[in-house]
């Protein structure tokens, strides 16, 4: 660890005496030391400002403290809206503009696009796998969908499996419908959290179809589930109106899911499923600067709006009309008096307050006027500080703690003269806006005798991070293992692959293998999570294996993926057994599982003598006769002990127990 380095050792004391004993040496006429001396005055005058000098430099500002965690790849985090869901009750069907504000426990939260909910439609929903019988069940209008668990393409899934839901009326052509869906998460091995959906590569394809009296339309949709393996949104829309059909005895509008590639680890289970939920963001937005595409989509109710062109020749926006605008600022009318946040006076330095507290960097945009030209405004650029902008640069900085916009010097950052003008704001409550689940949610765009409430936790809201919480964050990262150099750092990686049940994964060693190796070659056997135990490592599997750590090994190493080779092991045991135990068959079998149960790992060794241990010492055993092991599937060894060595890559499941008891 680096020493840590004291600056300010000195105290005006210790400065002065020391001044003052060289004065002897340098000047041998200066004889009068006493404090009525000009000279010591101006000696001490000096002490003091060397002793003011070296407690500032000794000190580290904040700013510095900020580029030092930039320099270690950390940024502060920024206040951030959390995010919820909540259910739309409504008989009919209804359109939310962008930014209509719901009011949840005091808190205002908003939508972020058009939401099309068409009521509680799902009439009924049918499962057609390729493996089993059909599956039906039908909805009452308003019921829940969580008292049935459903596996869309069945309990074991296979290309060509189809699932049908079933609507009481039809969805209206053009417009984008979001179908949340709420997965059942039952499995005993957990799929790991999928960040970034374009990076992983999906384990299944679906094609989704709708009937139009003639023939099947194909539906284009967005799919935040992945192919129904996790919670998320299919969101589309329809071309052609819907027609009506039959399908196993129920009439309706159907949406089809047909799986047409199929990977799957697990059998997709859906708890929850709907049209009615809506995606919330905890923010009060007070103004929003809009292309004008953009602001057909946004809420016209309660607001006033100010129209901008785009001056090409200046580089800059002038006031213009509703027909020639290019970019429309949109108001809150109780924030639009407030929309000059200041007039600036040309000096440098210059900070002033947004208003109440909450302010969001991110949504925060300024316009400022020119001087010489009336009615242009150039648009200035945020940034996270000024050491890189010249005088000419028009840039500001974002205070979110206090709630101020700051300018720059004139040498770094360029001085405003003129109107202030806001055109984009928002506000939010950070980690206040963390609510729970099932509350209710007031809207006045919702139609009467509609409601809403809250489905879920709200999440990821959080005030801006303190620079020690940063250098906290610093610290945590360090210990993580990002980059892979030893086997347990490739293991790590594996195990925690975005998007996969991974039950175990072993680095292997090369003299396990025989044949060509390289010396940079790593060789690993992965155990995808299966209900049965036996999966294979699929194309899948490895394409998100390796995605994920090829970016993380030592340049030059390659990586070999393995499936697993599952061996089947049966046991035969004669025995006798204590007469007065009843049922002593089924305590023997429940122990040898047990036993076989904590063999763990790949390439274990099957212990002959700790099994017959295991057996001869349950209190109900008097004798064993006979205790065999057979494994089958793979290049097993036995040695002169009995013992069953399993190859690198094996792996144990114990089959069948046949015990013979005599009495």
């Amino acid at each position: 660890m680096l020493p840590e380095i004291s600056l300010d050792t000195n105290s005006f004391e210790e400065i002065v005496k020391k001044a003052r004993s060289q004065i002897s040496e340098i000047c041998p006429q200066w004889t009068d030391y006493n404090y009525h001396d000009p000279g010591i005055t101006i000696l001490e005058m000096f002490a003091f400002l060397k002793e003011a000098q070296q407690f500032y430099i000794d000190q580290i500002s904040d700013e510095v403290y900020k580029k030092l965690l930039y320099l270690m790849g950390i940024s502060l985090i920024k206040r951030h809206s959390s995010t919820t869901n909540v259910r739309i009750v409504t008989e009919n069907s209804i359109a939310l503009p962008a930014g209509a504000k719901f009011y949840i426990n005091g808190l205002c939260f908003e939508t972020t696009r058009i939401e099309n909910i068409p009521g509680n439609i799902i009439k009924a929903v049918i499962v057609k796998p390729k493996y089993g019988s059909v599956f039906k069940t039908q909805f009452n209008r308003n019921s829940e969908r969580g008292s049935t668990v459903i596996y869309p393409f069945g309990k074991k899934t296979g290309v060509g499996s189809e699932f049908l839901i079933c609507l009481d009326k039809r969805l209206e052509k053009g417009k984008a419908y979001r179908l949340s869906i709420l997965i059942d998460e039952h499995y005993s091995v957990k799929r790991n959290r999928i960040k970034d959906i374009s990076s992983f590569a999906a384990l299944s394809k679906m094609r989704a179809t709708y009937f139009d009296g003639i023939n099947e339309n194909e539906i284009k949709f967005d799919d935040s589930t992945i192919g129904m393996i996790q919670n998320g949104d299919i969101v589309f829309s329809i071309s052609k109106d819907m027609a009506l059909s039959v399908e196993e005895g129920i009439e309706g509008y159907f949406i089809k899911f047909c799986l047409i590639e199929d990977s799957l680890d697990v059998a997709p289970a859906i708890k929850e499923m709907g049209f009615n939920d809506v995606t919330l963001i905890q923010k009060d937005t007070k103004a929003v600067f809009l292309s004008k595409e953009q602001a057909e989509f946004w809420k016209s109710g309660g607001v006033k709006i100010d129209y901008y062109a785009w001056n090409e020749i200046n580089g800059c926006y002038i006031d213009t009309t509703k027909d020639k605008a290019d970019k429309i600022a949109i108001y809150e009318e109780d924030f639009y008096k407030n929309k000059v946040l200041a007039v600036g006076n040309g000096l440098p330095n210059q900070c002033y307050d947004v208003g109440s507290g909450g302010l969001m960097a991110d949504l925060l945009e300024i316009l400022v006027s020119s001087v010489k030209d009336k009615g242009f405004f150039r648009q200035w650029v945020k940034v996270k500080d000024f050491d890189s902008s010249g005088p000419d640069d028009c840039h500001y900085v974002v205070d979110e703690e206090n709630g101020k916009v700051c300018f720059g010097n004139g040498i770094r950052g360029r001085m405003p003269e003129a109107e202030i003008r806001i055109v984009s704001c928002g506000f939010c409550s950070g980690s206040g806006g963390n609510i729970k689940a099932g509350q209710s949610a007031e809207s006045i765009s919702l139609p009467k005798g509609g409601y809403g409430y809250s489905v879920c936790d709200a999440f990821g809201g959080c005030e801006p991070e303190s620079i020690e919480d940063g250098f906290f964050r610093a610290r945590k990262n360090f210990e993580e293992k990002e980059r892979a150099v030893t086997g347990n750092d490739y293991e790590k990686l594996v195990m925690n692959t975005p998007g996969l049940r991974i039950w175990d994964c072993k680095t292997l060693e090369l003299s396990e293998f025989s044949g060509e190796h390289y010396e940079n070659e790593v060789r690993i056997v992965v155990r995808p999570y299966s209900e049965n135990g036996y999966a294979a490592l699929s194309d899948a599997y490895k394409r998100n294996i390796l995605n994920h750590i090829m970016g993380r090994r030592i340049i030059g190493t390659s990586v070999r993926l393995y499936s697993p080779v599952y061996i089947e092991a049966n046991v035969y045991m004669e025995l006798r057994v204590k007469p007065q135990y009843l049922n002593s068959e089924n305590r023997i079998k429940d122990a040898v599982r047990e036993f076989f149960s904590n063999i763990d790992g790949f390439g274990a060794v099957i212990n002959y003598s700790s099994l017959f241990a295991c057996v001869n010492g349950l209190e109900e055993v008097m004798e064993v006769y006979t205790l065999y092991i057979d494994a089958e599937g793979g290049r097993v060894s036995r040695n002169r002990n009995g013992d069953i060595i399993l190859p690198a890559l094996g792996v144990l499941l114990l089959r069948k127990i046949d015990c013979v008891v005599v009495n």
